[in-house]
């Protein structure tokens, strides 16, 4: 297993295994067929993988994407200065999904902040699965703060 930068010709085969990230979602959170856009979907893996303030990193089996961790990095609103970096997405997929691989991706994610700066990492979850990526964060050294939901009607 190595995990690095997708090359440009990977591209396509990204977006394919951000498609089991998506139906994943919705198995939680069904909305989220309704409001998948592609589009969107290939601007945001553009932009993690091209712009120096995000990053986007597969973890491949031999030539095969089996998984991905994507983040940003956030100036503290109190001071510029302080970088904490954000995972954004993390996914395995369920044939590769163990903790030496987790493992794997924290650390090259680990390496880009610090590389770019960053004293802390965030990461959480949208509503997949709390519990579960919880255990996750935690194995990998987290501790708990507060992120909440509040959907807002319009009407």
């Amino acid at each position: 297993m190595i995990v690095r930068e997708m090359y440009v010709n990977e591209f396509d085969s990204t977006v394919i295994c951000f498609n089991y990230y998506r139906d994943r979602a919705i198995e939680s959170l069904p909305h989220i067929e309704l409001e998948y856009d592609e589009n969107s979907v290939i601007k945001t893996i553009k932009a993690r993988a091209s712009r120096a303030e995000h990053c986007w990193f597969n973890i491949y089996d031999g030539q095969r994407i089996v998984g991905f961790i994507a983040g940003t990095l956030i100036p503290q609103p109190w001071n510029h200065e302080i970088l904490s970096a954000n995972i954004d997405f993390i996914f395995l997929l369920d044939s590769h999904r163990n903790m030496d691989n987790f493992r794997l991706l924290m650390k090259k994610f680990e390496e880009w902040a610090r590389h770019r700066g960053a004293t802390s990492i965030t990461g959480g979850d949208i509503g997949i699965d709390i519990d579960r990526t919880r255990t996750l964060f935690e194995h990998l050294g987290f501790t708990p703060m507060l992120l909440m939901n509040k959907e807002l009607i319009n009407g």
